[in-house]
């Protein structure tokens, strides 16, 4: 039924919340930042209501990288410099290698059968270093990342940039595979591509997406593709 499945990266593919930790204690600690549930919960907060302005063109791309740092120092009330946290943050999580369990064996599985692209609204210098150290690189035909197409999940230029790489594929024979029910899922079906939601455990629930799948683990992606 389908040619062309794309990969969201993050969460999808990628533990995001595993590398996030990781990289943000590491961050914090340097710096003699007290570290601990609460700091990495306030973050999370910042950075999802960032993330989710960019997706709905509120805040220029230019701003990520620093304003959620800006945000978690000014919630605590510290006096650090939000661009070299900023700078050493987005390092240790460039470094980071964490994959959601199976998913490397699911690319493995399914690269003989389908067309894979990576669709993600991230930055540059990260993803790019997390395709290679987790070695996921060589299972895409193409890679299209938010920062570099200078657009994000889930308007249409975005997908207009990934559509352009599939050698004018009937929209009907693309699936998009992601976590975030709005720059994916939302931004697929708008488009004219078809969508699986993976809803992790945990997620609050949303019953009128309109997706034509919806899973609980990368894994599961297998049963619902013919081979």
């Amino acid at each position: 039924m389908y040619r062309w499945l794309l990969f969201d990266a993050d969460n999808t593919l990628w533990d995001f919340d595993a590398a996030e930790a990781s990289a943000l204690e590491r961050t914090l600690r340097e710096r003699d930042i007290d570290w601990s549930d609460e700091v990495l919960g306030e973050y999370r907060e910042i950075n999802h209501r960032a993330w989710a302005d960019y997706e709905r063109g509120l805040l220029p791309k230019e701003q990520l990288r620093t304003i959620r740092f800006e945000r978690l120092l000014e919630r605590y009330q510290l006096d650090h410099p939000a661009e070299e946290l900023s700078f050493n943050y987005r390092t240790y999580l460039s470094q980071s290698t964490h994959l959601l369990e199976g998913a490397y064996e699911l690319l493995t599985t399914l690269r003989p059968h389908y067309r894979l692209g990576m669709v993600t609204n991230g930055l540059r210098e990260v993803q790019r270093s997390r395709l290679l150290n987790t070695g996921l690189d060589h299972f895409f035909e193409f890679v299209a990342i938010s920062d570099e197409i200078g657009v994000g999940k889930p308007q249409a230029a975005f997908f207009d940039y990934a559509y352009a790489q599939m050698d004018g594929v009937d929209k009907s024979a693309v699936l998009v595979i992601g976590d975030n029910p709005v720059a994916d899922v939302r931004g697929a079906l708008d488009y004219g591509f078809h969508a699986c939601w993976l809803r992790h455990p945990g997620v609050a629930d949303q019953k009128h997406l309109g997706e034509t799948y919806r899973i609980r683990d990368i894994r599961d992606l297998t049963q619902l593709l013919v081979f």
